[in-house]
């Protein structure tokens, strides 16, 4: 038998090889998988009720792909969810976020089916005060902190917005520089002694 030869349609590198070995072709079989590495996507799975609140043109950040993290564009979510099984048993409907890196020449190491982790900016405030989620407690309807004041603590009801995994957004009832009393217990109430640990309140 010769060796028939094949022309790619597009320029590219070659991904894969999914028939290594002599085999009979059929039609429409796959012989080779191409690609071209400058123009990337990144495919990132995200819940279906976190990838509601995403917009196209969001700001992203690529990172832990073995390099340093990288901006990217989300392009668009997929119209259509999968059910799947998380590792606790739990089922649940995940959806693709398809991303562009902003500038594909930093990742020339990142590859094809290469894991990385994502996350997509879905709001965001310049020069927002924030206070730590540990320092919440529901006081009514309202979030409160306690806050350190001539060494007493002192309850603060807040006007609170956006959280993420780790703060939440104040717009009204502390002022930069406050000093709140993280994981309060049932010992802290209005007006008792509290003291500062070193690094921090």
């Amino acid at each position: 038998a010769g060796i028939i030869p094949i022309r790619a349609p597009v320029d590219g590198v070659v991904l894969r090889v999914p028939q290594e070995s002599e085999a009979v072709i059929a039609p429409g079989m796959q012989l080779i998988e191409i690609g071209d590495p400058t123009r990337m996507q990144v495919v990132a799975e995200f819940l279906s009720q976190d990838a509601v609140r995403m917009r196209p043109g969001a700001s992203a950040l690529i990172e832990n792909w073995g390099g340093p993290a990288l901006a990217a564009t989300l392009e668009r979510v997929e119209p259509i969810a999968r059910t799947k099984v998380s590792a606790l048993g739990v089922e649940e409907q995940r959806t693709n976020a398809i991303l562009r890196l902003e500038k594909p020449e930093q990742a020339s190491a990142l590859g094809h089916d290469y894991r990385v982790d994502v996350r997509v900016v879905i709001r965001e405030s310049q020069g927002a005060l924030r206070v730590p989620l540990g320092a919440l407690f529901r006081q009514g309807e309202r979030w409160a902190v306690y806050v350190m004041r001539d060494g007493r603590a002192r309850l603060a009801v807040l006007d609170a917005g956006d959280a993420d995994a780790r703060h939440r957004i104040v717009t009204g009832g502390l002022v930069e520089g406050d000093r709140v009393v993280l994981f309060p217990g049932a010992a802290v109430r209005e007006g008792v002694r509290v003291t500062p640990r070193d690094g921090g309140a």
